[in-house]
């Protein structure tokens, strides 16, 4: 008993203290403020400096930055140097009541059922305390709030510990009794936080969610507990709502869904998380502002660069951030996409008169695409046996979300101005990207489902995209993006049932045909939406040609190759659907479209000539080799693609950097492999293991995609430029080119395709290079007459030299006779043609600069 004696002194020297410390405290105020004024002489009336006016640069700005934060960091840390004693008394005072039980049980002093009567008089006790130092004291002295909440908040654990030590020490209470007991003590707490503040509140959510878990190992966990959770929630958020003091409904937010999710990893059922996540979502619509039905205003989420939004914004966006994560990373069967539709619905619904919580719609839409990407990547076998086992389940799917798409565009039309647009872009994007997705990471057709009704449920769709855009005609007069993006997503779904239904040749030619057809009708109707399926079939075709089926599949003319119908149809489609679409579309506010569309084009006309030649060759399989300088040639395009995209549109700053950093990933790439392919993988200087046989005949043979193509590819991407850059690349393809004809020379004198290429050299062959060398200054020195570039003709004449000086140390060692004095003659001859040549062209170019 001596520690109770003990335990009521010092409550009682604490308040004694307490009263002491503020009127200390006052006094030292009231003597701060009176002595400047004894100090400081009076101003004549007419001196004392008027207020100056508030400007918009005086007002505190509404941005919410990391001073902000900062700010209320310091402000805490003030609260504390200057507050201290008090969380130390509610600590000293709990302990205080843990020790008397302690005390109790060491001396063999009390029955249990007394020292837990013990311990719940001392908690009484010191609530009852509490209120009435509030009562009595803090009208007048505002530092009293902060003593009675501290003996409440000590009281409260006190019970807390009382109806464990009831159910752990003693086994007093069965598992429902202590959980309605604590329960009881938490909303007591929430409701002493009403008058005490919202530290109360917070123990009394943290106590209410910790609950269930502090009643020891069980069975699983009943479904029954969400309910209880939710209670926590709305209890919580509906107390600090009429209060604002905004932090406690986050933590009434958290808390009781942090515990859903334990219970859920216990093993509890999904339905009932979906439950408990909806309904914690709904009430954090309304509750934290204070209202029954959600009336957020101001600043929304995504403008919080330009507004900081308001608390109860923040909250919500925090319930739905928290229950959709939950969703689908825990719930595996249709649970989460029902439930994340159902939410969906429900922002849809409860934000028409919050315009503040409209774009969070967007988080439930965002975490269904993503489920459906998880599971069809870390689930895979499992969502095969569910599509095997129920095939409807991917087309029940896509008309649940068509039903909510209804919902998101009868929202639209209630909305105005730009939230109006807003609604629009995610009820039609919500059917079509869930039908995408799932086409993508579930493969529905694979499962089970028969590709003829997956098609019509994607055409069924494109009808669906029909009507809307009609009726956007109709409520926005023929303009404005609804139509737009009902058009374009009309578009995309008749391409995806397309892609469900035709062969590889036969998609490819839709694709084009789709593609004039879009940029036909933005033309008639001034759509601009559809300018985004132009890029996207752009890009559609430009993946066909390239990865699938691509390249290769067009190589070949067998049983998985295409035949040479589906060959000149895919090459004419590729070509012919982005140019006519470019003469078709608008010019001039559709620029960033055409931009795309072209740069797609100038990629795909070397993609069909490497096509071309690689079928016109007589063997039926290219070399390692030419692999190499195939897959290198296409590299170096699609990285001219991504450079000319960036410099086309600097506007488009978001994925400038991605642009950029792509080009120079694909630009490594075709470095190394054409590094491997001229050393190595080169049928000269490789050995090993590969096949490195040259496939084709003289000429013409597999060298001229493994060398040529990338050469002509390098200079067909630096055509019109003239910077360092430019030079460089073309440089390089000369490179190529030179190494392509000594290697056609190399395979003339070796004996064709079966013999290497790696061994000495013939006399015949040496002199046949220098012939090719007299041949290219020749050719350098006419191409520099009609380019008028002085560049070119030195280069012939080193390439001329070059020669000389071959033939007269090289080539002269293996000749005799007549054979020598014949080759001598023609080279002599040479040389005085190219002189001549070389002077005409000098004295030509130097008369068109003098005029």
């Amino acid at each position: 008993m001596t520690e109770t004696l003990a335990l009521i002194v010092g409550v009682l020297a604490l308040f004694i203290a307490w009263r002491a410390t503020q009127q200390v405290k006052a006094l030292s105020e009231r003597l701060a403020a009176l002595e400047p004024a004894r100090q400081a002489p009076e101003a004549p009336p007419e001196q004392a400096p008027e207020p100056a006016p508030e400007t918009a640069a005086a007002r505190p700005s509404r941005a919410w930055t990391p001073g902000v934060r900062s700010a209320s960091l310091m402000a805490l840390g003030r609260w504390l140097r200057a507050n201290w004693i008090y969380p130390i008394a509610g600590a000293a005072l709990v302990m205080a009541a843990v020790y008397l039980v302690q005390y109790s049980i060491e001396r063999g002093l009390l029955s249990p059922q007394a020292r837990i009567a013990l311990a719940q008089s001392l908690g009484g006790a010191l609530i009852v305390g509490a209120e009435v130092l509030r009562r009595r004291f803090a009208g007048t002295d505002p530092g009293a709030r902060l003593v009675a909440a501290t003996l409440a908040g000590a009281g409260i654990v006190a019970l807390l510990a009382a109806v464990l030590a009831a159910f752990h020490l003693y086994a007093m209470l069965g598992q429902g009794a202590t959980l309605a007991a604590l329960a009881v003590v938490a909303v007591g707490a929430m409701a002493l936080g009403w008058v005490h503040g919202p530290i109360l509140a917070a123990l009394g959510i943290l106590a209410g969610a910790a609950a269930p878990f502090l009643l020891g190992e069980g069975n699983a966990p009943k479904d029954l507990l969400y309910g209880y959770f939710l209670l926590v929630a709305a209890l919580g958020m509906g107390i600090d709502g009429l209060r604002r003091w905004g932090w406690v409904s986050a933590l009434a937010v958290v808390a009781p869904l942090w515990g859903g999710i334990l219970i859920r990893l216990a093993g509890a059922g999904e339905w009932g998380f979906a439950a408990l996540a909806l309904g914690v979502s709904a009430l954090a619509l309304a509750l934290p502002g204070g209202t029954l039905i959600p009336g957020g205003q101001g600043a929304m989420i995504s403008q919080l660069r330009q507004a900081r939004p308001a608390g109860a914004t923040l909250v919500a966006a925090l319930a739905a951030l928290i229950t959709s994560a939950g969703l689908v990373v825990l719930n595996d069967d249709l649970t989460a996409p029902i439930a994340l539709l159902a939410l969906v619905v429900l922002v849809a619904g409860g934000t028409r008169h919050a315009p503040a919580l409209a774009d969070q719609v967007a988080i439930p839409l965002v975490a269904l695409i993503a489920w459906i990407v998880r599971t069809g990547v870390f689930q895979a076998s499992e969502t095969a046996f569910l599509l095997q086992s129920q095939p409807m389940v991917a087309p029940m799917l896509v008309g649940l979300a068509t039903l909510t798409a209804l919902a998101l565009l009868t929202r639209s039309q209630m909305a105005e101005g730009g939230l109006r647009n807003f609604w629009a872009l995610c009820g039609v994007a919500l059917p079509g990207a869930t039908m995408i997705a799932m086409e993508l990471m579930w493969h529905p057709t694979a499962q089970g489902l028969e590709p003829g009704t997956w098609a019509v449920i994607a055409m069924a769709l494109a009808a669906f995209y029909t009507g809307v855009a009609l009726w956007a005609a109709r409520q926005d007069r023929g303009q404005g993006l609804r139509l737009g993006a009902a058009a374009a997503a009309a578009f995309a779904m008749i391409a995806l049932a397309l892609m469900l239904m035709l062969s590889l040749a036969a998609l490819t030619v839709a694709l084009a045909v789709l593609l004039v057809a879009a940029a036909a009708m933005d033309r008639r109707f001034d759509i601009p939406l559809l300018g985004w399926f132009n890029v996207a079939a752009a890009m559609a075709l430009t993946w066909r040609m390239t990865i699938d089926p691509g390249l290769f599949w067009l190589f070949d003319d067998g049983v998985a190759g295409a035949d040479l119908f589906d060959l000149l149809a895919t090459l004419a489609s590729v070509l012919l659907g982005p140019w006519i679409a470019l003469r078709v579309a608008p010019v001039a506010n559709r620029a960033w479209s055409q931009v795309i569309v072209e740069t797609a084009l100038v990629a795909l006309i070397p993609l069909a000539e490497i096509v071309v030649v690689a079928r016109l060759l007589p063997e039926d399989s290219l070399s390692l080799t030419a692999m190499l300088g195939v897959f290198a040639a296409t590299m170096i395009v699609l990285a001219k693609v991504q450079i000319s995209r960036a410099v086309l549109l600097p506007d488009q700053k978001g994925i400038l950097w991605f642009r950029k950093g792509l080009a120079g990933v694909l630009g490594v790439i075709s470095v190394v492999l054409m590094g491997l392919a001229i050393s190595a993988l080169s049928p000269v200087f490789g050995e090993g293991f590969f096949d490195l046989r040259v496939r084709g005949g003289p000429v013409f043979n597999d060298l001229l995609l493994a060398y040529a193509a990338p050469g002509l590819a390098l200079i067909w991407v630096t055509r019109g430029q003239s910077g360092l850059a430019g030079q460089l690349c073309r440089g390089v393809a000369g490179l190529l080119l030179a190494f392509w004809v000594g290697c056609v020379i190399r395979h003339l004198w070796h004996g064709g395709q079966d013999m290497p290429l790696n061994r000495g050299f013939l006399q015949g062959e040496l002199y046949a290079y220098t012939v090719a060398l007299l041949l290219a200054g020749a050719g350098a020195i006419a191409l520099a007459l009609r380019l008028q570039r002085t560049a070119l003709r030195r280069l012939g004449l080193g390439l001329i030299a070059l020669a000389a000086a071959k033939a007269f140390l090289i080539d002269a060692s293996g000749l005799d006779g007549m054979l020598r004095v014949g080759a001598f003659l023609g080279l002599g001859l040479s040389l005085a043609g190219l002189a001549w040549l070389n002077t005409w062209v000098e004295a030509h170019s130097r008369s068109r600069d003098q005029q």
